[in-house]
C-alpha cells in the first residue's frame, strides 16, 4: 500500500500526477495520490483536475508554511505505510518507477536519484542544467525517495527551514546519524531544469544563507556539507575575509561566465564559497 505525495508551489503538477496515477494503477496495489499547493502566487488550472483522478486529492493550502513543513503535513495525512515523496519539476525517467518502488516496499528509506534531461538546453538554462548533470546524479534528495510512514513521523524535516535549501541535506544527514538504512537505487526522476542561471544562483544564496544558519546552530557540520569543510579550513588560517573580500572584486566575472552558454563549475564553486564567507 503506497502514498504518491507531491508538494507543489507555483507549478503545473497535473502531468506528474498523471503518470504517477496510470503506472500506480498498472501495479494493482492500493495507492493514493495527495497533492498539496503550499499557496501558489500563481494558479494553473489543470491542477483542479487533479480531484478526476482515481484515488487522488489536490489540496491548497490557505497559507505557504515552507518546503520542510509541507512534506510534513503529507506525511502525517498520508494514510498508507509507504510514503513516496517525488517533487513536481521532475518527471519518472521509465514507465516502470512506480513498480520499481512497489518491489522494494520492505526497505526503510529508498532513494531513486535525479538526472538531468538528455536535452542540453540553450543559456540561460544551461548552468542549472549542468549542475544537475554534474554534481545531483546519483546523490540523496528529497525529489525522489520512499520511506516508511512510522519512520518518517520520528524523523521529519526541519520545518525552520523555510526557504529553497539544505532541508534535504539535514533529512537524510539526521538519518545518517541514526544508522538508519538508506538505498541508493537506479530509479531516478529527470529534472525540468527550468530555473535560468539567475533565479539558481538566487536559490543558490538562499540555500547557503540556511547552511549558515543550521552550521551557526551547531545542526551540521563539516561532515555534512563541503562548503562548510572548506570554510572551516579557510577559517583555521585566516583566509575568510580575503575570499570574501576577492569574492566581492572578481563576482561580476565570475557571474559573466555562469550566465554564458558555457558555464564552469569551478566558476560555480567559486562563486558559493565566496558568497558563504561574505555572510556574517
Amino acid at each position: 500500500m503506497l502514498s504518491i505525495l507531491i508538494p507543489t508551489y507555483n507549478f503545473d503538477a497535473f502531468p506528474l500526477a498523471s503518470e504517477l496515477h496510470q503506472q500506480a494503477l498498472n501495479t494493482k496495489v492500493p495507492f493514493e495520490i495527495l497533492v498539496y499547493n503550499d499557496a501558489s502566487t500563481v494558479n494553473f488550472k489543470t491542477n483542479s483536475d487533479i480531484n478526476d483522478l482515481k484515488f487522488a486529492k489536490y489540496k491548497v493550502l490557505k497559507k505557504n508554511i515552507g518546503r520542510s513543513a509541507i512534506r510534513n503535513l503529507l506525511g502525517i495525512e498520508a494514510k498508507y505505510n509507504s510514503l513516496l515523496f517525488v517533487d513536481t519539476g521532475t518527471f519518472p525517467s521509465t514507465s516502470s518507477f512506480i513498480k520499481n518502488y512497489v518491489d522494494q516496499l520492505s526497505a526503510e528509506v529508498v532513494s531513486g536519484g535525479m538526472i538531468a534531461s538528455l536535452k542540453k538546453p540553450e543559456k540561460p538554462f544551461k548552468l542549472r542544467w549542468l549542475y544537475t548533470k554534474k554534481r545531483e546524479s546519483n546523490k540523496l534528495c528529497s525529489s525522489n525517495f520512499l520511506i516508511h510512514k512510522k519512520l518518517f513521523l520520528a524523523n521529519p524535516f526541519e520545518e525552520s527551514i523555510t526557504t529553497y535549501g539544505y532541508e534535504d541535506v539535514l533529512f537524510f544527514s539526521n538519518l545518517k546519524r541514526k544508522n538508519i538504512s538508506v538505498t541508493c537505487t537506479d530509479n531516478p526522476v529527470i529534472h525540468a531544469s527550468d530555473d535560468d542561471t539567475d533565479t539558481f544562483l538566487n536559490k543558490t544564496e538562499s540555500a547557503l544563507q540556511n547552511l549558515k544558519a543550521l552550521a551557526t546552530r551547531h545542526i551540521l557540520d563539516a561532515k555534512d556539507s563541503q562548503i562548510l569543510k572548506y570554510f572551516k579550513w579557510l577559517n583555521t588560517f585566516g583566509l575568510k575575509p580575503i575570499i570574501a573580500f576577492k569574492f566581492k572584486l572578481f563576482k561580476n566575472i565570475l557571474l559573466k561566465n555562469l550566465q554564458s552558454n558555457s558555464p564552469f563549475l569551478f566558476a560555480y564553486d567559486l562563486y558559493r564559497i565566496g558568497y558563504f564567507c561574505t555572510l556574517k
